[in-house]
């Protein structure tokens, strides 16, 4: 595709991307509060640097310490035993110096972290951590840090326009996990130069639409063009949340997949997650959307009862990383059926293999950034309009 074609398809968009002159907003979160343990019975925790220990529910400073060994963390009845005392307290923030780590299970840490007594008696801990610590510690496992740093420009904006999308009201315990159902972030010990300088050189820049963040979703490839958020999720449909042609991606290593399974396991799988299915004769496609993915599936079994199924919801229980995408074609091959597909991810917002192609085609991380979130206004967050 040549780039003044696609210089004239985002010309309209980047006419936006500019910085906000608004008054600055002292309401807009400078932290973001991450699970990086949920449910569990023990934990390691170490401490490197000066640090407090504070009681959130009195909001009283309860021991103070210079250095903290690998100690074990669990529950007892009296409370949050940590190394050889016990804190009475079902809600605990560890608040070290600037300068010091906070070690969870041997993996370090900036900020505070929370340790939550869970109603089912199980700990929680919270990273709760400035938004452009906890980008450079999640930018290392959604891209390569050798990839072109435009491209790893691009990424620093839209995982920091998702993170404070998803910063939830006062109340609830966490706002983002550190896990592909939010973004993968690995603390202070998957920070890397390069992506540090991504972060850096876009610090405070985020994706709006209306002078409101959007949800910058991103996948790994798309495997031709992008999918409309609202064919997957209750968001609203919104210009830069639509899908759009992508001729970028090509050289992904997940362009092309394929699959072969055998019909047991489908059945098998689906039974497990609530459908009453028997032996499987034929699966095939009703229909797709716009992008080419599945919208629906119909599995005909041997007895002749057929189950129409979302192709989201069989995507999601065949395993995202096992049906890689949801654009593929079927062929039955009597007990087994093979599965030849495109792309890998949900499909929506940013195609990172797509934004890998761009950034060597020399478009620059606005440019990208405007051709998959059409008509957005990159801002600084701190200088959106006053609600």
């Amino acid at each position: 595709m040549k780039k003044y074609f696609i210089l004239a398809l985002i010309f309209t968009a980047t006419l936006g991307l500019a910085a906000s002159l608004a008054a600055k907003r002292p309401d807009v979160p400078e932290t973001v509060r991450v699970a990086i343990v949920r449910d569990s019975r023990e934990l390691d925790l170490a401490i490197h640097g000066l640090y407090r220990l504070r009681d959130m529910t009195s909001g009283n400073i309860i021991a103070k310490g210079n250095y903290l060994g690998t100690s074990k963390v669990r529950l007892l009845n009296r409370g949050i035993f940590i190394g050889l005392n016990v804190y009475s307290s079902r809600l605990l923030t560890i608040e070290p110096s600037r300068d010091a780590s906070i070690l969870i299970d041997e993996r370090p840490f900036r900020g505070e972290v929370t340790f939550i007594r869970t109603p089912d008696n199980r700990i929680t801990v919270i990273n709760n951590i400035n938004v452009e610590d906890y980008i450079k510690g999640v930018l290392y496992h959604e891209v390569s840090h050798h990839w072109p740093m435009e491209a790893l420009k691009a990424q620093a904006v839209a995982a920091r326009t998702y993170a404070l999308y998803s910063i939830h009201p006062a109340g609830k315990p966490y706002d983002v996990t550190n896990d592909i159902y939010s973004q993968v972030y690995g603390g202070r010990g998957s920070e890397r130069y390069r992506t540090d300088l991504a972060v850096d050189y876009t610090k405070g820049q985020v994706l709006t639409y209306n002078n409101q963040i959007i949800a910058a979703y991103f996948h790994a490839t798309c495997g031709g063009m992008t999918e409309d958020a609202h064919e997957l999720w209750n968001v609203p449909d919104i210009v830069p949340l639509r899908g759009v042609p992508c001729g970028f991606c090509k050289d992904s290593p997940h362009f092309h997949w394929k699959k072969n399974f055998r019909l047991k396991d489908i059945q098998n799988a689906l039974n497990l997650h609530g459908f009453k299915v028997g032996i499987i004769k034929d699966i095939s496609i009703i229909d797709r959307d716009r992008s080419e993915r599945i919208d629906n599936l119909k599995i005909t079994q041997k007895n002749g009862q057929e189950l129409i199924i979302k192709g989201k919801d069989f995507r999601d229980i065949m395993g995202p990383n096992v049906l890689m995408s949801n654009n593929y074609q079927i062929v039955m091959q009597g007990y087994f059926v093979d599965i030849s597909g495109r792309g890998w991810g949900h499909g929506v917002g940013m195609c990172q293999w797509g934004a890998l192609g761009m950034a060597k085609q020399q478009f620059n991380y606005r440019q990208i950034l405007a051709y998959y979130y059409p008509q957005s206004v990159l801002m600084d967050y701190h200088e959106l309009p006053s609600k």
